[in-house]
């Protein structure tokens, strides 16, 4: 019997903390950063911003410099456009549905960290959503109800099998 509770403790454990743990690290997370050349903060951010990607392999940072480059500065109004924040400086950044503006690295790892554990809309889903519909600032993340749906059959189905062990060994 006590050899029983010892498999039934690691399957619930095994059920229930590891899919949490593996998640948690899957989810990918993009970031638009604009920078501008020649700007300290900039550069600042821009090497921290190298430290989160080793710390955080699921990020991806797409980075823009809108000194010198009209197609980047018009990304940038409109990107800054569709989170409802003015494009008047560098470093700004774009995570999810938040906005950071210039070293406010505290708020940025934050960000990141809610969105390697939570779905976060990418920042151009927003901004395609906000040219479309004409700055709509809540756009639904696709895909949302039908992972959540999954998740919770399997949860579902792992209780029931564990269920039906305990009573399959109690009535032998």
């Amino acid at each position: 019997m006590i050899y029983f509770k010892k498999i039934l403790l690691i399957i619930f454990f095994v059920a229930f903390l590891l899919p949490q743990t593996a998640s948690a690290a899957s989810n990918p997370v993009e970031l638009y950063f604009f920078e501008g050349q020649g700007c300290p903060h900039c550069a600042r951010m821009a090497s921290y911003l190298e430290g989160l990607k080793v710390d955080y392999p699921n990020l991806t940072v797409h980075d823009f410099e809108v000194y010198f480059n009209k197609e980047n500065q018009e990304l940038f109004q409109r990107m800054a456009a569709a989170y409802g924040s003015d494009s008047n400086g560098v470093p700004m950044i774009f995570i999810g549905d938040d906005v950071v503006v210039g070293e406010n690295y505290e708020k940025l790892k934050s960000a990141v960290e809610k969105c390697s554990t939570e779905i976060c809309v990418s920042p151009l889903y927003k901004l395609e959503t906000s040219d479309a519909n004409n700055n709509s600032n809540q756009p639904a993340v696709p895909g949302t109800n039908q992972n959540e749906m999954v998740g919770w059959i399997v949860i579902g189905i792992i209780i029931l099998g564990g269920v039906g062990l305990i009573i399959f060994y109690l009535r032998r």
